[in-house]
């Protein structure tokens, strides 16, 4: 499967990881209040482009995600890294590209192990 341009992955306070196909899933996920309250700590495209999540109407609002224009890959990869560390125990890591793939083809087809 390819990934499509504008796929998202999200960090939370956690460190959990929500990767999202597209901006529009993303935002019609997430809850304002969530993003008012500072729930999520990093957004980033696949390729490393630093993305901007807000809730710009506080948090009964809508959420907003934008590209920021700037890439910060040496944080994604070891947000990354400690996803597959936490969460996907015995599997080799992938790296972010692959990372979202695998997890938008388990949600798309939840009895896969990517």
């Amino acid at each position: 499967m390819d990934i499509p341009p504008d796929a998202a992955l999200i960090f939370d306070q956690d460190e959990d990881l929500s990767v999202f196909a597209s901006f529009v899933h993303a935002t019609n996920y997430l809850e304002a209040i969530d993003v008012s309250e500072g729930e999520y700590t990093a957004a980033y495209s696949p390729g490393g482009g630093v993305l901007a999540l807000t809730a710009p109407e506080g948090w009964k609002g809508s959420v907003v995600l934008t590209r920021t224009g700037r890439s910060d890959l040496v944080d994604l990869d070891r947000r990354v890294a400690r996803y597959w560390q936490r969460h996907q125990t015995g599997k080799p890591p992938r790296d972010p590209l692959e990372t979202a793939r695998f997890l938008i083809d388990r949600t798309i087809s939840p009895a896969g192990d990517g």
